[in-house]
């Protein structure tokens, strides 16, 4: 099985696990309600997120949204916040994304709900290292469509304790909060 060619390329520190997705965390995906009926999105309040805005590492605000009547008509679901969202088709294929809102999505995302359990930011940063990975078993000739199934399977390897979890996590956020200040004032300096 590739799965096992794979893990045994990666090494476990210790009191870690390798996890697979669908074994601790149950994933689903949205829809869109019919855009031929205006009244499911003029006017709305519903964040609803497509996988094109899964280019940025949270999503705390809506751009797109949807009316009480289009969720109802539809089978979107509404994902909580620290829900880890994937794309799944398109120039997206493999990006991750973290709600810090409750939203619904459409068809082209996974959703991997939080358990409890688990620190949901180190779930994503796990899924940003298997980005190659993730583009590599795509399909489709006009778009790249990695499938839910294909979440599922993947197979994580992380700390067994939350607070291990957390403990990294809060070391990766400064990172990432250093380097988006340094591209705040390279872009300041370009203008």
């Amino acid at each position: 099985m590739e799965w096992q060619k794979y893990k045994k390329k990666r090494i476990l520190p210790k009191d870690w696990e390798f996890v697979k997705i669908k074994d601790i965390f149950e994933t689903a995906s949205g829809s869109t309600p019919n855009t031929s009926v205006k009244s499911y999105f003029e006017g709305g309040t519903i964040p609803w997120i497509n996988s094109g805005e899964l280019n940025q590492h949270y999503i705390d605000k809506g751009t797109n949204f949807i009316t009480q009547e289009g969720f109802n008509n539809s089978s979107t679901k509404m994902f909580p916040q620290n829900t880890v969202l994937v794309a799944l088709y398109g120039a997206t294929a493999g990006k991750t994304s973290l709600l810090k809102i409750p939203a619904c999505t459409n068809q082209a995302v996974c959703a991997i709900l939080p358990n409890g359990s688990t620190n949901m930011l180190f779930v994503k940063y796990s899924l940003e290292i298997l980005y190659d990975y993730l583009v590599s078993i795509s399909i489709g000739s006009a778009r790249d469509n990695i499938s839910q199934d294909a979440i599922q399977k993947l197979i994580i390897m992380m700390p067994k304790q939350k607070a291990q979890q957390s403990h990294l996590i809060n070391l990766l956020s400064f990172i990432d909060q250093k380097i988006a200040l340094n591209q705040a004032i390279n872009q300041n300096l370009a203008a």
